[in-house]
């Protein structure tokens, strides 16, 4: 295949994707997405120039982002096309639209560096991450992970750049500078991510002293953003600005205070899930959750929440969801069967991964560290009644992490079996299988 013919290809596969998106944007209520009032009153005090009114635990940055693209909606507004809330909105779409884009791109380049050979898999790993429910949920709202997706890509592009190159342009070692400042100044996982970056390197690169001096920087910019944000917002950078679980009586949630084991974190049953598929059923399952969510929408705050009838799930949403987590359920664990593979090929390989293919076990600690992030937040506020800790949503740039080894294991899987024409058959149906999600028309 001509290097003309892959860019065509690629930009046929964003064409659609960006299409599908579009549509579900523009037809999301973004009144309903969750944590609506957290996200949004940030970004509705900095348009008016309230700063002294801003209230958020999350870095500042992004809610400035999102109020640049104020330039594009206002005129709406002024005009009297929109309404003050749809002016709003639209700002949120156009800048989830340019977030999407970029990440779309980024993606995109990472997965050429690491698989140069195979036009196919180069491809594969955007395909598989813009199909996740979670990615392309987040999109639809307003969310510091977004912001943190695209800069997450960006510092893992430009970590491989480092491995390869022994060293980087000074123009791209400001620009992972800023990467690495702005994913760990917005959310504590993103500070777990900076964290995980530098330990990476600390290993893996040779000139250690340079990578001191650049997580310095990175620390130390971050610190005095602290205190930046600190003076402007009500609360401080990583405090949970109010009881999630609403209605419970502060002190009373976390898995200790209500007596219960960590088992919840162990419990799975295929069959419960498929029977009990709906918001909240399954509290007592974080691997029954998050597998029905990966391809799905079991808290139904995705595709369909313009069903809702003020907020609340009405019929035609509960049938529609039901069948689309049982769908997710399915391929969940195809998923969940193939990552147990790659972990265990890896193992088995570990001396060849060590050598020629270590920012595999970046990928990986990402993907675990983002899982224990989950696990630390259930343990410290889960209520049964409306548990509502196993968000995807929280460790979305994890999620995507953990695509790159499983590519990295098909592909070898691929050459053992000589490019059979059955196994790419078997990749593409679960491909389009995985775009259910997405499609709005069959509801």
């Amino acid at each position: 295949m001509t290097s003309i013919k892959k860019s065509n290809l690629i930009i046929l596969i964003y064409f659609f994707f960006i299409t599908v998106y579009l549509y579900n944007s523009f037809n999301y209520d973004l009144k309903f997405q969750h944590d609506a009032q957290l996200h949004n009153y940030p970004i509705f005090h900095i348009l008016n120039l309230d700063f002294n009114k801003i209230e958020t635990p999350y870095g500042l940055i992004y809610y400035f982002f999102v109020s640049f693209f104020s330039i594009f909606s206002y005129p709406f507004y002024k005009l009297q096309i929109l309404e003050p809330r749809e002016s709003f909105y639209l700002m949120v779409r156009i800048s989830n639209f340019f977030l999407y884009t970029l990440s779309f791109v980024y993606s995109y380049k990472i997965s050429k560096k690491l698989f140069k050979k195979n036009v196919f898999i180069s491809i594969l790993p955007t395909i598989l991450i813009f199909s996740l429910a979670p990615v392309h949920r987040t999109f639809l709202m307003a969310r510091p992970e977004n912001i943190i997706i695209l800069f997450v890509l960006i510092s893992i592009y430009l970590l491989i750049k480092l491995l390869e190159d022994k060293n980087l342009s000074t123009k791209n070692y400001i620009i992972l500078l800023f990467s690495l400042f702005l994913v760990g100044s917005i959310k504590l996982n993103g500070f777990i991510y900076v964290l995980c970056f530098f330990g990476f390197l600390l290993f893996f690169y040779e000139k250690n002293i340079q990578i001191f001096k650049i997580s310095l920087l990175v620390f130390i910019s971050i610190y005095l953003y602290y205190y930046i944000h600190n003076n402007i917002s009500l609360l401080t950078v990583y405090d949970r600005p109010y009881n999630i679980n609403e209605g419970i009586e502060l002190g009373t949630t976390g898995l200790f205070n209500l007596g219960k084991d960590l088992s919840i974190f162990l419990n799975f049953s295929f069959f419960d899930a498929w029977q009990n598929n709906f918001r909240y059923s399954q509290s007592d399952s974080m691997l029954n959750t998050l597998l029905l969510d990966l391809y799905g929408d079991y808290y139904g705050y995705g595709i369909f929440n313009y069903l809702k009838d003020d907020g609340s799930f009405t019929h035609k949403l509960k049938i529609c969801l039901i069948e689309l987590n049982r769908v997710s359920l399915f391929l969940s664990t195809i998923f969940l069967t193939f990552f147990i593979l790659t972990i265990f090929y890896l193992l088995f390989n570990i001396k060849i991964v060590l050598k020629n293919e270590c920012i595999l076990l970046f990928f990986l600690g990402i993907f675990f560290a983002g899982i224990m992030v989950l696990i630390l937040l259930t343990i410290n506020e889960y209520a049964e009644s409306i548990n509502s800790t196993y968000k995807w949503e929280y460790i979305s740039f994890s999620l995507i992490a953990i695509i790159y080894p499983i590519t990295y294991y098909l592909n070898k899987i691929f050459i053992r079996f000589n490019n059979n024409k059955i196994l790419y058959l078997a990749l593409m149906l679960f491909i389009i299988a995985s775009q259910y999600q997405m499609m709005p028309f069959r509801c």
